[in-house]
């Protein structure tokens, strides 16, 4: 937090704290499993303490911090079943996604979809993780507006703090983000084929392949204490 810029007046104080407290715990600036003091937050913003409280409050309904009595803040850790729960999800309706919009690729979304690509490499290429991330989750999210079902892609929305948060502990494993790229590939291969299986299969192995890699590094970091 010793970066943390005051926030302006022009806004709510409480939308502008919210803003700076989720950015930091979507970058992962803030550490799990590390206590925070919310005064201290209000006084490195710049406003008073009531305004943190109710970003905070905001923050604690959306399961992203929670509250120790007597004690302070915490960032909420993720836990296994989180990750089983959020990609059983996932691969029910992207796996689904993917299948529906195969013979309905356009060629202005085979061209959307391989700028994605490109961009994705450049980001690996730099080793800038949270864009990255961000432009894996347009990928996806991409793919589900094909569908023009909003209800579907307000589920997706509704999970992407959490896929966020996910993707980061899934790139700590430096190999992730080549074995991304070419799962990408291989599902927008399958689409401009119009192949629906295979663009299925490619998308709940794409799926599988991140949830074993999260678990992977959850289990790393609880038995090396970090």
């Amino acid at each position: 937090m010793d970066h943390m810029v005051p926030i302006s007046k022009n806004r709510s104080l409480k939308e502008q704290a919210y803003d700076v407290l989720k950015m930091m715990i979507l970058t992962g600036k803030l550490e799990r499993g590390r206590l925070y003091n919310e005064m201290k937050w209000a006084q490195q913003l710049g406003v008073s303490r009531t305004p943190v409280r109710e970003a905070l409050l905001e923050l604690s309904s959306e399961g992203i911090i929670d509250f120790l009595p007597n004690k302070g803040v915490m960032i909420r850790e993720i836990t296994t079943k989180q990750v089983r729960e959020v990609f059983e999800i996932r691969q029910i309706i992207e796996g689904y996604v993917t299948q529906a919009i195969a013979k309905s690729l356009t060629a202005a979304d085979a061209k959307k979809l391989d700028s994605l690509i490109k961009s994705q490499k450049e980001e690996a290429g730099r080793n800038d993780d949270e864009a990255f991330i961000e432009t894996d989750r347009e990928f996806h999210v991409f793919l589900a507006s094909r569908m023009d079902n909003r209800r579907l892609e307000s589920i997706l929305q509704n999970l992407r703090d959490q896929i966020h948060l996910m993707g980061i502990y899934a790139l700590r494993n430096r190999q992730r983000t080549e074995q991304v790229l070419a799962e990408h590939i291989e599902i927008i291969t399958a689409l401009k084929e119009g192949n629906a299986r295979k663009a299925q299969k490619a998308m709940i192995r794409h799926l599988k392949n991140t949830e074993t890699t999260i678990l992977g590094m959850i289990r790393e970091e609880k038995q090396t204490g970090g």
